[in-house]
């Protein structure tokens, strides 16, 4: 090819003729004879894909268009959705489609023009999730506060997993840890980790998951930016921690697990708290609820003493009654006498002014006599209606009545005070056992345990420097010799550095 094609179709005798299929045919030859493969740029319209899996384009500049077919097997090497208006870079060859006789260019590889392949898939494949709902704040759950089993998913022999082994470990020892591993890089990853997060979420004993891996190039952390992966971390049961890469590093994994970590290291501190933090702020707790039952049982204390003291005694109660029911009495009977001396006084008044006859006066005085008569016999009824008043009233104000409120009150504080002192106990009990049931598993991991079975602590003298390699030691350094039972003390004689 120099510039043009060059058709050789003279012939000798113009009554020779060509069909249709033979002219066709010559040309489609001819293309392919002298058109090698060729990058192409210009832009996508009237994408269509097939169900064949194959995807029809034409590609246009402002001057022509040119029809551009993309097999399955090229479309599925491709990072990125083909859509119309995307300036592409597309390499392939031209050839002739006989059955139509139209010029048609064979496309085998497709590049953004101006994008690279992955961010333009990066931002396609966040930007569709995003319409459908997969990143929402409303559809993330919460952690548990302090989860007993955690699942992981990233590469067996990874950093990733050891950093997080190591900080799980420093912060909770007994933490139960579920290792589920998979690849993290490469064609078939995505694929595995979205079984990884599927088969943790079957067995159901997790109850968080984290999911990620070391930092890296974007090629390398693309596992995590693929939709399998994406919809897996979406219908996990389970809550999911993020954790890909370093801090600055943003995959699509981030944006639709329900916690994003920026590091693996900070996943493990995310998902469990410090348990000597816990156990200090279990001690501050235990300390408060002490003195908070100490200070509610002495409050109660005191409101009672008060409420006693508030209540007369029923003894001087009676007493006060029966005094004011006999003066009552002594001040009615002492009425009662000045009223008859009053009226006899009057009446012998009126007699010695009227002159009236002895028979009348003496009428009179009967008369008087027995008005007083029944008065005295109303007194006394009436008195004896307020003696048995009192009475009945002395014996509803019995000292067993008016004690028995104050009884029952005193009773009842006590019950309430000895089952909050049960119940402050049996915590109390209760957090001692559960503390001394770890205080046992952090001896059962206790590096100190290994020494019983032949291994030795050794560390030097002048310094108490731990004593890993060879090279830590200069000939004639003291050593000290930690055993399972008792300590040795020798000095360095020689050396093997291999």
């Amino acid at each position: 090819m120099a510039g043009q094609l060059e058709f050789q179709l003279k012939t000798a005798e113009r009554r020779v003729a060509l069909s249709v299929s033979q002219l066709v045919r010559l040309v489609r030859e001819t293309l392919e004879l002298h058109l090698d493969q060729c990058w192409v740029v210009g832009e996508v319209s009237n994408t269509r894909l097939a169900p064949s899996g194959h995807l029809y384009f034409t590609l246009k500049d402002a001057r022509a268009a040119i029809n551009v077919v993309m097999f399955s097997s090229a479309v599925r090497r491709m990072r990125f959705r083909l859509d119309d208006g995307i300036q592409v870079v597309v390499r392939g060859r031209v050839n002739l489609y006989e059955h139509r006789g139209t010029l048609q260019f064979y496309a085998e590889e497709v590049e953004p023009r101006g994008f690279g392949a992955l961010q333009l898939a990066y931002e396609q494949l966040k930007q569709r999730l995003a319409r459908e709902g997969l990143f929402d704040a409303a559809r993330k759950r919460t952690l548990p506060i302090l989860p007993r089993r955690i699942g992981i998913v990233t590469a067996l022999g990874g950093a990733a997993l050891r950093d997080l082994l190591r900080v799980l470990l420093d912060r909770y020892p007994n933490l139960h840890i579920i290792i589920r591993p998979a690849l993290v890089q490469g064609p078939s990853a995505p694929l595995e980790i979205a079984s990884a997060l599927d088969d943790l979420n079957a067995d159901g004993n997790a109850e968080v998951i984290i999911v990620g891996r070391g930092g890296g190039s974007l090629e390398d952390l693309w596992a995590f930016n693929d939709e399998t992966v994406a919809r897996a971390i979406c219908r996990s049961r389970i809550p999911v921690i993020s954790a890909v890469g370093h801090e600055i590093d943003y995959s699509i994994a981030d944006f639709v697990a329900d916690v994003r970590a920026p590091t693996p290291t900070a996943a493990a501190q995310i998902a469990v708290p410090n348990k000597a933090d816990l156990r200090g702020r279990l001690f501050e707790k235990q300390s408060a609820l002490v003195n908070g039952v100490e200070r509610q049982t002495s409050a109660l204390r005191h409101q009672l003493v008060r409420l006693e003291s508030r209540l007369p005694e029923p003894r001087i109660l009676l007493r006060q009654l029966r005094q004011r029911l006999d003066t009552a009495w002594e001040e009615l009977v002492e009425a009662a006498n000045s009223r008859v001396s009053r009226h006899r006084v009057l009446l012998r008044e009126f007699a010695t002014r009227t002159r009236i006859s002895p028979g009348i006066v003496a009428a009179g005085r009967l008369r008087v006599a027995h008005s007083a008569t029944r008065l005295a016999q109303a007194m006394s009824a009436r008195a004896g209606s307020c003696r048995v008043t009192l009475e009945r009233n002395i014996a509803w104000l019995n000292e067993t009545n008016l004690r028995a409120p104050v009884s029952q009150a005193r009773s009842r504080l006590s019950r309430l005070f000895n089952q909050l002192e049960t119940a402050w106990r049996s915590r109390l009990h209760q957090q001692r056992l559960t503390l001394a049931g770890q205080a046992g598993r952090l001896d059962a991991v206790s590096p100190l345990r290994v020494l019983h079975r032949g291994y030795a602590l050794v560390t030097k003298t002048r310094d108490g420097e731990t004593v890993v390699d060879a090279a830590q030691v200069e000939l004639g350094d003291e050593l000290d010799i930690r055993l399972g039972r008792g300590r040795l003390y020798a000095r360095t004689l020689g050396r093997n550095l291999s």
